[in-house]
């Protein structure tokens, strides 16, 4: 999996340099297009001195249970599991901080807090839905501009992640208050899935690269990234290692908008070890051994420059929306219907 992402995100660095290259022309952040759609982090070093804030509001639906590159039907699921995960909303608010050390050197640090919402339907009838709500772990990141030259900009990172999210989150369910019906604030919970959890449990180290070229026109780029998590977490299992190709393009209709398409491609490996107090029979999300799998998305958005010499002027901002195009699950997961990011960023 990892050569495939590798071979992806090599392809997209040999296509997009040919098409938008003017050896004459400057790469410069000044622009709308000048950096990168929202949903596409840790791309360049800042300016030295600079620092930059900035917040993004995610949510993504998925619907269904897909195995493979299909859907399954709801009967199909409530045969193999007790429950069926109907839909399920994860929402998520970052925010970031970057400040630029050196012309070459920026270090960024990033906190977001997610909530879960997801609809269940037992093989019994009975429809409920469970909720959570939760801080997520810390990331620190250095990125590391390793040359610019022309219309050409290339740069390294390399992060970490902090584990003070939650890895395990709890909901009152049918099974765990099965006559109360979870009515009382003191009615009995239990753990939830582990795509319900904002938290990995583990440090997780986190390399990239980067690079944008540019013309008169707009930009083109494209990233690959890496999660890669460190040892077994506390409650006796490691989330999978997940890596990210993007690639986008983005057109400058002028100094102030320009818009952006690109593709996401992610793939991510099983859970090592199982949380004992999960029932892998019950859910799809619950069984460790079938959560591997990649998906390819299609990206669509919108960068917006404030223009004027107000106090806002200069301040960024974004709309991205986020479609699914292609499923590869090697067990039965939930899938991604559609997402969208919003997103601030102001400079000091």
């Amino acid at each position: 999996m990892v050569r495939r992402s590798l071979i992806v995100a090599a392809a997209l660095f040999a296509v997009s340099s040919p098409l938008a290259a003017q050896d004459e022309f400057q790469w410069t952040s000044n622009r709308p297009d000048g950096d990168a759609p929202l949903g596409v982090t840790d791309v360049r070093a800042i300016d030295m001195g600079t620092l930059e804030i900035t917040y993004r509001f995610t949510q993504m639906n998925s619907r269904g249970v897909w195995f493979v590159k299909d859907s399954l039907p709801l009967a199909t699921t409530l045969q193999l599991y007790s429950d069926a995960p109907l839909t399920m909303t994860k929402q998520t608010h970052s925010v970031m901080g970057a400040y630029g050390v050196t012309e070459r050197l920026t270090v960024t640090g990033e906190a977001s807090f997610g909530v879960y919402e997801r609809d269940h339907l037992t093989s019994g009838g009975v429809y409920y839905t469970t909720s959570a709500a939760a801080l997520g772990d810390i990331i620190g990141t250095a990125i590391y501009e390793v040359y610019r030259g022309g219309p050409y900009l290339m740069n390294i990172s390399m992060g970490a992640s902090i584990p003070i999210g939650k890895s395990r989150t709890w909901a009152c369910t049918p099974v765990s208050d099965p006559v109360g019906q979870c009515q009382s604030d003191s009615a009995p919970e239990e753990p939830l899935p582990y795509d319900m959890r904002p938290g990995l449990g583990t440090v997780s180290i986190i390399p990239g690269i980067s690079g944008q070229v540019q013309n008169e026109f707009g930009s083109l780029g494209a990233q690959f990234k890496g999660h890669i998590n460190v040892g077994t977490g506390p409650r006796d299992f490691t989330y999978g290692n997940r890596y990210e190709a993007n690639g986008w393009a983005s057109y400058r209709f002028n100094d102030v908008i320009s818009g952006s398409a690109g593709i996401r491609w992610q793939i991510w490996d099983n859970v090592e070890g199982a949380d004992p107090l999960l029932d892998p029979t019950r859910d799809p999300a619950d069984d460790p051994v079938f959560l591997s799998g990649q998906q390819a998305d299609m990206p669509l958005g919108i960068n917006f420059v404030i223009p004027g010499t107000s106090p806002l002027a200069g301040q960024r901002l974004y709309l991205e929306a986020v479609y699914s195009l292609h499923k590869d699950f090697e067990g039965p997961q939930m899938g991604l219907d559609w997402g969208i990011n919003l997103g601030w960023k102001g400079s000091f």
